[in-house]
């Protein structure tokens, strides 16, 4: 067992009460739901804002006709290089608050960062999504042989990198240097019986629309497959990984389960709970809980993934 596990000791901050009062009183996790019911997701990416273009370099490049973004800082460069894959349950696009994120990452890591506008269902499936993400690597790695890759995924983006990682793995290819993933989707089954303990608490996520927009990025490949559902996975001879999670998401409880599972491997695992914090509040960068966060990811970087 290789495992480093943290849990934040202190409670929710008032502005991450306020956030999830305000999702419940919208009622966002029943808007998600219908949206994904009816392929009705934002399927065009949100674009580098103003504020990210003034403070980075942002490139733009095509890959099969789809968006690649590079966004590099103006100075002081690292020798790190981020593949940021983001979330949306395989059917969303990027959001404005992911460019958010990826400022603050830079600012934070002198890192640069690939933001891939990589296929999403229904229109694709995993198979299409994967076959982008391979070319993107590869050419990455030709591209800047010297740079320490790592990759970074929100949501089904986490689930997308650890399932990505097995399958380079079994395909003898050169992992990444590590992975990091904030609130990851683990399990498209949706089929926890803790996720309905949890789900009262979840003012964002739905276990129905999951379920449905999982069907629907796995198409006919058995949802249990490890490129779709990871938490099934082989955990052996993977990278370091870290698992940033909140006990009012959903996903915890798939988390939990990934935890109990790395205990068996030497893989290395750095896990991290928070209290009461809700789906993907790291992409949220003004909260205190996703400033610390922060600072533990730039711990990770500097130590290369062995924890902090």
């Amino acid at each position: 067992m290789n495992l480093s596990e943290y849990q934040h000791n202190e409670p929710a901050s008032i502005n991450s009460k306020v956030i999830q009062f305000f999702l419940k009183l919208i009622g966002i996790k029943n808007q998600t739901k219908k949206q994904m019911l009816a392929n009705r997701m934002n399927t065009n990416p949100a674009k580098p804002g103003q504020s990210l273009r003034r403070s980075c370099n942002v490139e733009e490049s095509t890959q099969d006709n789809r968006k690649v973004w590079t966004v590099s800082p103006k100075a002081g460069k690292s020798d790190v290089m981020v593949l940021f894959l983001h979330g949306g349950a395989y059917m969303g696009n990027i959001m404005r608050l992911h460019w958010d994120y990826v400022k603050h990452l830079i600012q934070k890591t002198n890192a640069a960062v690939i933001v891939p506008d990589y296929p999403l269902a229904p229109t694709d499936s995993y198979k299409e999504t994967y076959d982008f993400i391979q070319k993107l690597y590869s050419g990455m790695q030709e591209k800047y042989p010297g740079k320490r890759i790592l990759f970074i995924g929100d949501s089904a983006g986490g689930g997308l990198a650890f399932g990505f990682v097995q399958y380079l793995r079994n395909t003898n290819q050169k992992q990444p240097e590590q992975i990091i993933l904030l609130s990851p989707w683990l399990d498209i089954t949706m089929d926890n019986p803790e996720l309905k303990i949890i789900d009262p608490k979840d003012t964002i996520l739905n276990i129905e629309g999951l379920k449905i927009a999982g069907q629907k990025y796995a198409k006919d490949l058995n949802r249990k497959e490890y490129r779709v559902s990871p938490l099934y996975g082989d955990y052996s001879g993977l990278c370091p990984i870290s698992v940033f999670i909140g006990t009012h998401d959903i996903l915890y409880a798939d988390a939990i389960a990934c935890k109990e599972k790395m205990k068996n491997h030497q893989t290395r695992l750095n896990y991290f709970e928070y209290p009461g914090m809700f789906h993907d509040w790291m992409m949220v960068t003004n909260l205190k809980e996703s400033r610390d966060v922060m600072n533990k990811i730039v711990a990770l970087v500097s130590n290369q993934g062995s924890g902090i």
